[in-house]
């Protein structure tokens, strides 16, 4: 079995085990924080699944594009398919940028991004369905997102003084995604465009990696209905 990791239950996963944050099981949670997929082991054998309103504000949005995480309990076979990844001994985990869910000048943010994980024999991740809200008051026709990974043992630094040389080892942004937003809103996409294996290419030898590796997830640039732009900027100011 494959997990989904819905937008209502933040998890950490290694290998077999999932823990719930214990601050969940009192609070009305409004995004994913950590989502961890372990290298060493065969495949993940997770479901979370909680529904709760603020999942609702996705099925309210009319006439969008369709897309298969429009559908989250009749994806295609194909969706579940994980490209090779690399070999070796290493973890990943992934979630949105936190410093953007904290800025309110930033008007689409990532509020979930879930994972995949394939087969031992392949050790690939695929980024899955992830969640974006549009904070803005002008509808967006179309979204850029963007993808830092760090050293796991660097997101302290992180927290406390943002991205600099040292610890960012990749960051890069997508080709825009075309969908609609409606003004104040969420939308489920799918978020594989994003390839762990091309992320951490250039970081493997000879085709194997190791280490323990966090992604970051976060939006580029955003196009709204009305022509206008919002761009974050670069990774390292």
């Amino acid at each position: 079995m494959v997990g989904l990791l819905a937008d209502s239950l933040a998890c950490k996963v290694r290998g077999d085990h999932v823990q719930e944050n214990d601050f969940l099981r009192n609070h009305k949670p409004t995004h994913l924080y950590l989502v961890t997929i372990n290298g060493k082991h065969s495949f993940i054998r997770w479901v979370c699944l909680l529904v709760i309103p603020t999942l609702a504000c996705v099925s309210n949005a009319a006439a969008q594009s369709v897309n298969p995480c429009d559908n989250p309990n009749n994806l295609p076979s194909s969706f579940f398919e994980v490209p090779q990844g690399p070999q070796g001994t290493w973890t990943a985990s992934l979630s949105p940028e936190p410093q953007q869910l904290d800025d309110s000048l930033v008007p689409v943010v990532v509020v979930m991004a879930g994972a995949i994980q394939g087969p031992a024999n392949r050790r690939g991740m695929r980024l899955g369905c992830g969640i974006l809200r549009n904070r803005a008051q002008t509808p967006v026709t179309a979204v850029q997102l963007r993808w830092v990974l760090v050293r796991n043992e660097d997101r302290s630094v992180i927290s406390q003084k943002g991205y600099t040389p040292d610890t960012v080892l990749q960051e890069g942004h997508t080709p825009p995604i075309e969908l609609s937003i409606p003004k104040e809103s969420f939308r489920r996409t799918d978020f594989s465009i994003i390839s762990f294996a091309a992320v951490t290419k250039d970081l493997a030898k000879e085709g194997i990696l190791t280490g323990d590796y966090f992604l970051f997830v976060g939006v580029y640039e955003v196009l709204f209905e009305d022509g206008s732009v919002w761009n974050s900027g670069p990774v390292l100011k």
